[in-house]
């Protein structure tokens, strides 16, 4: 099987620098136009054969936009929203380096994991997320091309969960908004085959 994961286009908060989590932000007008260009270029260079999503806005109407390209009803699951991010959702990252000051030169320092205030635990996502993958492998044969469209965290944690690493140290990815991300699980030890891919948003054209 082969994962395509895609992070949601932009939203006002990702412009203001506010963490998101589960409040249910809408993309913007920058965020609709990635999703109309991140749908054509999957429309045209991958042969989607399942679509996922978070149902969070933001997630939900950049893979409807998708699936009116390529022909394929999105389903929606609530494993694949974003971590919720507890009492610092909605607060600009300024505000918390403010408010903060001591957890924040933690957070930015430390190589292993610093909670936020009320956070989701990693464990609790972990589970979730190796649900869905588990579903996945069950439900789809190993050629079938997966496309989900999710969150920045959840993402980090989907890719973690596939190549088994340490939960409890600082994961080292960076999604894009209407980023692509490909991982080929059709062996035993799963590949990153593209990551943090957004060719597709400056110029139109495919990796």
């Amino acid at each position: 099987m082969h994962l395509i994961f895609i992070r949601h286009g932009e939203t006002d908060w990702n412009v203001e620098q506010r963490i998101q989590g589960q409040t249910d932000t809408p993309l913007n007008a920058r965020g609709m136009e990635q999703a109309e260009k991140l749908a054509a270029h999957l429309a045209a260079e991958e042969k989607i054969s399942a679509l996922y999503s978070s149902p969070q806005q933001r997630a939900r109407v950049t893979a409807e936009t998708i699936a009116r390209q390529i022909g394929i009803a999105p389903m929606f699951d609530d494993r694949l929203k974003e971590k919720f991010l507890g009492e610092l959702e909605g607060m600009q990252i300024s505000i918390v380096e403010q408010k903060y000051p001591e957890w924040f030169r933690a957070w930015r320092e430390s190589e292993n994991y610093i909670a936020l205030p009320g956070e989701e635990e990693p464990r609790d996502l972990q589970i979730r997320v190796q649900s869905f993958l588990d579903e996945l492998k069950s439900r789809h044969a190993n050629g079938a091309r997966v496309a989900i469209v999710t969150h920045g965290a959840t993402l980090n944690m989907l890719m973690a969960t596939l190549l088994g690493w340490d939960i409890q140290r600082r994961l080292p990815f960076w999604f894009d908004n209407a980023s692509v991300n490909w991982v080929d699980c059709t062996r035993a030890r799963p590949r990153i085959r593209l990551l943090n891919d957004t060719c597709h948003l400056r110029n139109g054209t495919s990796h």
